[in-house]
């Protein structure tokens, strides 16, 4: 795949600001897919070697898959895979990695979460809610919305359990889902890892995985059988969009409330670029009245990243910061009154870059706004100048 590149400059695009976040932030040719390729045949042909000094260029990409999506009308290369793989030889040969990506790591490893919370502080965002154990059926948050967003996670979880769905909750044994860990080229303790993780689900008799995170999705789905060497996940993994958008088809909520905001929304490239997943958010917009949705000018497959992908935010944040400031230019364009979205990393650094590019605006789950139209939270949540307690 490396030597299918023709450098066709579909993945670069016409303007710094189109497609690709890391020629966005780093402007050299070599922070382009077709660049990283040319870096990447050079060490194969032992015209180049790793070294520190190339690390910005392969651990700055964002793992958006905009470069990917564009591949697709050329050579069809699997940049993420290459990356991925360029990472892990900084790994292997024991060159340093970025410092951020090495705190992550020693972070999760050390606590269990990539934040360095007590259990008792990560699961704050249960209060007032059940769990049935052995259930079959996991609520698995993940890191950021365990962390940072307590209250969106307890309005999701009532969402879910007043539409019927009997859900498990690990508790105190819950840890991170590992992405920091393959994401940063840490193969070994990945691997490990997912072994670990795959064996305390079958103990609790675990059948099927909920969750709001599109990179924790993607752990269990793609990257756990990859590692362990497994065909498919023994466990069946859903992200909260397909869970939502069955809510709606399947009419187990009434949507009475009127939204009356005029809304758009960001597809997460974990689950739009990576998994083609575009449609739900979308459908469920049509079923709550009084929304009316714009597009942003980038969208679906061509969307802009939020600028929180490939542990970016953690090891090059100026870079997070830019790509984030950009997005909610583009969304204060449209006018609408609220940006969604369905991914709680997509949501930190966009309610991030609102801070930044100071304009009073909200970023919601789309839960949030099913939660609010079916009468189970207020509708001050929808209001820019509302201020969760977490």
């Amino acid at each position: 795949m490396i030597y299918a590149c023709g450098r066709c400059n579909y993945c670069k695009g016409v303007d710094f600001n189109d497609r690709c976040p890391e020629i966005f932030t780093q402007v050299w040719e070599s922070s382009t897919a077709r660049g990283r390729m040319a870096i990447a045949r050079g060490i194969l042909e032992g015209k180049l070697d790793y070294t520190e000094e190339l690390a910005e260029r392969i651990f700055g990409c964002f793992m958006c898959a905009r470069c990917q999506e564009e591949c697709k009308k050329a050579a069809q290369i699997d940049v993420i895979s290459i990356t991925k793989a360029m990472r892990a030889d900084f790994v292997d040969r024991g060159i340093k990695i970025p410092e951020g990506g090495e705190k992550i790591v020693e972070t999760a490893l050390s606590s269990g979460n990539i934040f360095a919370d007590t259990p008792q502080i990560h699961n704050q965002w249960t209060e007032g809610l059940e769990f049935t154990e052995g259930s079959g059926t996991l609520f698995y948050p993940g890191c950021l919305a365990s962390h940072r967003f307590k209250e969106k996670t307890n309005i999701l979880v009532r969402l879910l359990q007043a539409a019927g769905y009997i859900l498990d909750f690990l508790g105190e044994e819950q840890t991170c889902c590992g992405t920091p860990l393959w994401v940063t080229g840490k193969l070994e303790n990945a691997k490990q890892w997912a072994q670990d993780y795959l064996e305390k689900l079958q103990a609790r008799g675990v059948k099927e995985i909920i969750t709001p995170c599109p990179s924790c999705f993607r752990a269990f789905d793609e990257e756990y059988p990859e590692l362990l060497g497994l065909e498919t996940f023994p466990i069946i993994v859903r992200h909260t969009s397909a869970v939502l958008e069955e809510i709606v088809e399947q009419k187990k909520l009434k949507f009475t409330v009127p939204i009356n905001k005029k809304v758009t929304y960001h597809d997460p490239c974990e689950l739009g670029r990576y998994r083609d997943i575009y449609d739900p958010a979308r459908k469920i917009f049509e079923a709550l009245p009084g929304v009316e949705y714009v597009e942003m000018a980038r969208n679906k497959e061509n969307a802009f990243c939020c600028g929180g992908g490939g542990a970016v935010k953690t090891m090059f944040e100026d870079y997070s910061d830019t790509v984030a400031k950009e997005r909610i230019q583009e969304f204060s364009s449209t006018g609408a009154d609220l940006m969604t979205t369905i991914c709680p990393a997509c949501e930190l650094n966009l309610t991030q870059g609102t801070y930044m590019v100071d304009i009073e605006a909200r970023v919601l789950d789309v839960a949030e706004l099913m939660a609010v139209s079916a009468g189970i939270v207020d509708e001050e949540i929808l209001e820019s100048d509302y201020f969760p307690e977490d």
